[in-house]
């Protein structure tokens, strides 16, 4: 038993000479980042664990943080670092025994230090679950320390010049100002737990103005000839134009720990709404496509020849059926607890970077260590779960979706995110009410091809129209006009 399944696209998409997807007869698989909800894939992550996972989170903080430092030096400012720079799926692996070498120094001097342990300690004890917003808060406190641990054993190794221009600023006192006043344990104690997560989000929103309003002004005084300035230009060059950010960057791309990048094929179970087909269907100059969906168990699917592997000559592609999930749209997203569900790296270097510490593990690994399998099918619920909602805003799309992922195989090359299918899944073609003659006719020649190559007479071309009657785009079919083979 089949069930039909709309997807809009442009002419130009169809059958422009830069994509033609209906010759290559190919579905393509968006980003999230290309789709026209902003919090699209959007996860409610938290952080709750004990003192040694805590431990590994402000280190991997600092590796990466050391990282960019390096690379920037290394690059200057012609080239400005991005958030992809950040390398959050390390190993703790260097490319020298040196540099190793720097690093621990760099993580001694900043662990040493009694403000930190202090920090680590009252975080770990916390009850409640620490959210985004608190995490960028703790992040962002320690932060200019960090940077200034990290340039001091820099000079000391002779890596970066010697100067006298650092401003002498005491970066710890923040951090002994807030563990001394018990912050940290009488927040969870007096304020509701819906509403700290409210609180957090204003302090960074003021926050975020400040640095907006110190970044101008430090651009604006920095425009200097004097020679003997350039090193405290670029300091605030590094510390303004490159790290002011590198918390809330950091965060955001701590998410590639837990679950893999993922790529979408939108389809529609209706296709008579007016705004979908001028949102999705090109202003209704684009066309709609029909696709039969195999129904098993309840459930449909297409099926897509897709990568199933590697070979002795490269990649290996065998036809598999894509499911077509159904979006659920609700209000709110699932939590996710990050540091139960690190899922992109092997268990080798999860027991390494976070489950244990100076020779003790984690209780975070302890459902992973028990029942892989139970934690496997879990951990792919919850991914499935967050990027197959959406606000009720949308419900009037009724959309499905398939989804590939880069768990086995990368998809970031557009050749990857364009999946062939099978003619015979394609059952017709509705013109959008707009859609030009010309455009209509270059369709047709396509599917006549097609429809010959295979052996098909059954193929379907429908016009779309506004009916007055239902108040909503109907079709009929073009039944006057048919392919002979």
């Amino acid at each position: 038993m089949t069930k039909d399944f709309y997807r809009f696209r442009s002419v130009e998409k169809l059958i422009g000479e830069k994509y033609k997807e209906l010759e290559k007869q190919v579905i393509y698989f968006a980003e999230p980042s290309s789709l026209n909800d902003p919090i699209e894939g959007f996860r409610d992550f938290f952080w709750d664990g004990d003192e040694i996972i805590w431990n590994n989170l402000f280190k991997h903080y600092l590796f990466c943080l050391e990282r960019s430092y390096s690379l920037l030096w290394i690059s200057g400012e012609e080239h400005p670092l991005s958030e992809e720079d950040i390398p959050v799926l390390t190993d703790f692996t260097f490319p020298i025994p040196e540099y190793e070498k720097l690093f621990n120094e760099v993580s001694e001097s900043f662990f040493s230090k009694e403000i930190i342990i202090n920090l680590i300690n009252a975080i770990s004890k916390r009850s409640s679950a620490v959210r985004r917003n608190e995490l960028f808060f703790y992040i962002r406190m320690v932060h200019f320390l960090a940077i200034d641990i990290i340039h001091s054993c820099y000079q000391k190794n002779g890596l970066v010049p010697q100067d006298n221009a650092t401003p002498d600023i005491d970066y710890e006192k923040p951090i002994k100002d807030v563990i001394d006043s018990g912050f940290i344990n009488n927040i969870e104690e007096n304020v509701k737990s819906e509403d700290i997560d409210t609180l957090f989000a204003d302090q960074k929103h003021t926050l975020g103005q400040l640095d907006i309003i110190n970044y101008l002004t430090n651009k604006t005084s920095t425009k200097t000839k004097n020679k003997n300035l350039v090193f405290l230009v670029f300091l605030v060059f590094l510390v303004f134009l490159v790290f002011l950010d590198f918390p809330n960057e950091y965060i955001q791309q701590l998410e590639k720990l837990v679950f893999p990048n993922w790529y979408t094929a939108c389809f529609m179970s209706e296709c008579r709404n007016s705004s979908v087909w001028g949102s999705y269907g090109d202003n209704h100059t684009g066309v709609c496509l029909i696709f039969n969906g195999e129904e098993k168990n309840g459930e449909h699917f297409i099926n897509l020849k897709s990568k199933v592997g590697h070979g002795m000559n490269g990649a290996v592609y065998d036809n598999v059926l894509h499911k077509l999930h159904a979006i659920d749209y609700v209000k709110g997203y699932g939590e996710v607890d990050f540091f139960r569900k690190l899922g992109r790296l092997p268990i080798p270097t999860l027991n390494k970077v976070w489950y244990s510490f100076e020779g003790e593990m984690s209780l975070c690994a302890k459902q992973m260590n028990e029942s892989i399998s139970l934690w496997r099918e879990n951990y792919w619920k919850e991914f499935y779960r967050d990027i197959t909602v959406k606000s009720k805003d949308w419900e009037y799309e009724n959309e499905y979706r398939m989804i590939i992922s880069d768990m086995f195989s990368e998809h970031n090359k557009l050749a990857d995110r364009l999946l062939p299918y099978d003619f015979h899944s394609s059952k017709g073609i509705i013109f959008g009410i707009k859609t030009k003659l010309d455009d209509k006719i270059k369709i047709m020649k396509v599917i006549e091809k097609k429809c010959v190559e295979s052996g098909r007479e059954d193929f379907k071309f429908y016009q779309a129209f506004y009916d007055k009657n239902r108040k909503d785009i109907s079709f009929s079919e073009l039944g006057l006009i048919k392919i002979k083979v």
